[in-house]
């Protein structure tokens, strides 16, 4: 199930949500079971988890929201500079909690193997970023806050990714 939308909010910007949730029934190999999708490029990915490792969680029930409000010029329009630059700026939070069955964990969780599961606790990461740079690029600065502990490495904690996009 998948719920989306592109909202303006006059005179607050924009807001874009995406609601999500699904279930596998059965017991079946990690290959058919939801790996939650990771991302461990610099580009940044909407639909993606940025700072989560691809592969690094396995779900076979599972909800979450990606949520993004553009606020427009915000306090770029204090700077004369960046007023002329039309840059803006966006905040965005990203989450989604998940749970594997006991006979799922049973077949698929082997000594070593390369997931985890999330054991019905919240993954969450929560943004901010400048948008419409030379009217193409996009800078989000990420923090990795769900769940605890969090991972000891600081790169897997804060991450800044780059986008392409096509702002008019």
């Amino acid at each position: 199930v998948n719920v989306s939308d592109y909202l303006k909010l006059p005179p607050y910007g924009t807001l874009r949500y995406n609601f999500f949730a699904g279930k596998v029934f059965g017991t079946l190999p990690y290959q058919m079971l939801v790996h939650q999708p990771g991302n461990e490029w610099y580009y940044y990915s909407f639909h993606s988890f940025n700072l989560m490792n691809r592969f690094e969680y396995l779900t076979d029930r599972y909800a979450g929201f990606n949520i993004e409000h553009n606020i427009g010029s915000g306090i770029f329009r204090y700077i004369p500079i960046t007023r002329k630059l039309k840059l803006r700026q966006f905040w965005e939070v990203k989450g989604v909690m998940g749970d594997l069955s006991d006979a799922n964990k049973q077949l698929n969780f082997v000594p070593d193997a390369p997931f985890k599961s999330l054991d019905g606790k919240l993954y969450m990461e929560v943004g901010t970023g400048v948008d419409n740079i030379f009217k193409f690029f996009r800078i989000d600065f990420l923090w990795r806050v769900l769940p605890q502990p969090l991972p000891v490495a600081k790169q897997e904690r804060f991450g800044v990714f780059f986008g392409f996009r096509l702002s008019l």
